[in-house]
């Protein structure tokens, strides 16, 4: 992942120079021949607009695809968790013991001791 942001940062920095230098070389102003209406621009500017254009029309697609499958994902987990049974909490030593003394206990069986669970009724 290091070297793929790294590999960004040079790129970025390319481009940059780039346009540093073509801006330097051309500095007339152009008007689009497909945009008559719009004004004169530098050379710099629309090549930098081409290449932000360009640059979203493969961004956007890419993350909205990944921002329905997260929106998916989360929905999924919701309904796991709603469908999932929730464990109940073990019985504490003073609930058993509770119980325990109140029980009642069939005269030939021993009386139930703490640490078994009682068996709802």
């Amino acid at each position: 992942m290091k070297g793929a942001r790294i590999l960004q940062l040079v790129a970025v920095v390319l481009v940059a120079l780039y346009l540093l230098a073509f801006s330097n070389v051309n500095p007339d102003p152009l008007t689009l021949p497909l945009l008559p209406m719009v004004i004169p621009l530098p050379p710099v500017l629309i090549v930098a607009l081409a290449l932000v254009i360009g640059w979203l029309v493969g961004w956007l697609p890419a993350n909205l695809m990944l921002w329905r499958q997260r929106r998916e994902n989360r929905r999924l987990r919701r309904r796991i968790e709603d469908l999932e049974p929730t464990p109940e909490p073990a019985p504490s030593q003073a609930y058993r013991a509770f119980v325990s003394d109140r029980m009642p206990v069939i005269p030939d069986r021993p009386r139930p001791q703490a640490d078994e669970e009682a068996e709802p009724s």
